[in-house]
């Protein structure tokens, strides 16, 4: 993706927006060790036709705070350990009275945590280290990572289960196998193949819950297209919208359609403007500031409340200006929830603001495909030429070091080899280029789509990290057997311990240089 801005600043690194320090890593691994005694009891329930409403929307709320919120502040800590405290002993005695019914032996979870006693942030900081030390004590690297892998799995699973809830669509399998990888946290180390095995069949699970997810939100507004999105802002109060849930970014529109309130997109939001529903509100401008990797600037000079709808991915703390609403089960510092799709407060801050006094004009940018127009054009091509490889580049990772290793990998790939770019472009016979700009669901799609297809070899390259990279990475590498290209990724998504073990186990490797990739593919 092309645009007026240079991503040479970048908040992620400079300020830690997207990194998680030692404070909330802890309170963090608290937060899973409820998680994995709630999942035990609530599969074993699971596995005999009863499903505890209440539990089930507390496992997926926590996974999606551990998602969204990396800083989330300690009075929400205090209402989640209480709520588990409260909840998890009704489950239990749910759970015995099953066996008693069935004449069976209960199986306990092992756990450290006591039950309906009150954990200051100060212990559960102390139990979060013992914890994390014990893992690293009794566990081997890779178990530990492949642990970490299948967690990460677990949230972009959660992520589509609880986007598909918002359609008032239920996956009940996508929370079935949420129990299983937690429940699988439980025991002290399952087998790397084992764990292996698990994460296989997840990742599948995964897709299809992605496909689920863009069939309803194709059917609700819309098959995607190609449309121009402006960065230009207009003198008016004014509303930005930041994330992937563009459901919730319904919402805002309906709350404002009768309003002299504009609403601008920010970073993975872009991708509304690609369905054709959201050009009907006259409200809906177009795009403002430069993503994610700039957030720190781009919220601070944004004359207006900002909504971070579910699982947006952001470290809050330094951002702090009283204008910021969660639509998430749990919020960071000061960060006002909404609550039950109520957004008065926001409508009334957007009109309390100064909003834009005279606006900015900036360039529009073509975002967005046809997919069935995209397919032709490629088996087209296909047609015409022989192609020895095929090399699909994915979403663009706004880096000045990933810009240069891309622009070379197009200059310097042979003619023989046939290159879909979904970012990136430059102008030769063999390349296709399309600005899927923050469509994660592209890159599988024409990949999967090509596979099923062609017995062409096939080479991903995953220039950007997202909550669901790691899965999908997986899911085309062993479905597919395709060759599959990892960029530097924030620490939060991907260390460089999980690379190696995505390496070792998956043959899914880093980007090295330009010259000893090709090497390496095309030998």
């Amino acid at each position: 993706m092309t645009n007026n801005f240079d991503y040479r600043y970048d908040s992620c690194i400079s300020r830690g927006i997207c990194s998680m320090n030692p404070r909330s890593s802890s309170l963090q691994e608290v937060l899973v060790l409820y998680l994995k005694a709630s999942a035990h009891y609530a599969l074993k329930l699971y596995e005999n036709d009863v499903v505890d409403e209440k539990i089930k929307a507390m496992i997926l709320n926590t996974i999606s705070v551990l998602v969204s919120n990396p800083q989330f502040s300690e009075t929400d800590f205090n209402a989640l350990t209480h709520a588990y405290n409260e909840e998890l002993p009704r489950l239990i005695k749910e759970y015995e009275e099953m066996c008693n019914k069935k004449g069976a032996e209960p199986e306990y979870s092992k756990t450290v945590i006591k039950y309906n006693k009150e954990l200051d942030i100060i212990k559960a900081i102390q139990l979060g280290e013992k914890e994390f030390l014990a893992k690293v004590k009794e566990l081997s690297q890779e178990t530990q990572d492949l642990y970490r892998i299948i967690f990460v799995i677990a949230k972009s699973i959660c992520i589509n289960v609880l986007d598909l809830e918002t359609f008032e669509i239920d996956s009940k399998d996508g929370y079935l196998m949420i129990l299983k990888i937690l429940d699988t946290l439980n025991v002290e180390e399952t087998k790397a193949e084992c764990l292996k095995d698990l994460i296989i069949e997840a990742v599948e699970l995964d897709n299809k819950l992605m496909k689920n997810l863009r069939t309803e939100q194709e059917e609700r507004y819309g098959k995607r297209r190609v449309n121009d999105v402006s960065y230009t802002t207009t003198p008016a109060k004014a509303i930005l919208v930041v994330g992937s849930n563009v459901r919730e970014l319904e919402d805002v529109l309906e709350a404002v359609k009768d309003k002299e309130i504009d609403v601008y997109t920010h970073d993975e939001m872009m991708i509304a403007h690609t369905f054709p529903k959201f050009s009907e509100y006259k409200n809906l401008k177009g795009q403002y500031g430069q993503g994610i990797e700039n957030c720190l600037l781009d919220f601070a000079t944004f004359p207006g409340p900002i909504v971070l709808t579910r699982h947006s991915l952001y470290n809050v703390e330094n951002l702090y200006r009283g204008l910021l609403y969660t639509t998430d089960f749990a919020s960071s510092k000061g960060v006002i929830q909404i609550k039950n799709k109520d957004f008065s407060d926001v409508v009334k801050a957007a009109e309390d603001a100064k909003g834009f006094k005279t606006g900015k004009q900036c360039e529009t940018v073509s975002i967005g495909y046809d997919y069935q127009n995209s397919m032709g054009i490629i088996e087209k091509k296909l047609k015409q030429k022989s192609y020895s490889h095929i090399f699909i580049v994915g979403l663009n990772g706004y880096t000045l070091e990933q810009q240069a290793y891309f622009d070379k990998l197009l200059k310097q790939t042979p003619g023989d080899v046939l290159i879909i770019s979904l970012s990136y472009c430059t102008q030769k016979e063999n390349i296709v280029c399309l600005n899927a700009c923050f469509d994660v669901f592209a890159t599988v799609e024409f990949a999967e789509g090509l596979s099923e297809k062609y017995s062409i070899p096939i080479s991903v390259f995953y220039p950007k990290c997202d909550r669901h990279t790691i899965s999908q990475m997986i899911y085309l590498k062993e479905k597919f057997n395709t060759d599959v290209l990892i960029g530097k990724c924030t620490p939060i998504l991907l260390n460089p311990n999980l690379i190696n073990t995505l390496d070792s186990v998956f043959n899914i490797k880093g980007l090295t240089s330009v010259k000893k990739d090709l090497d390496e593919i095309l030998k």
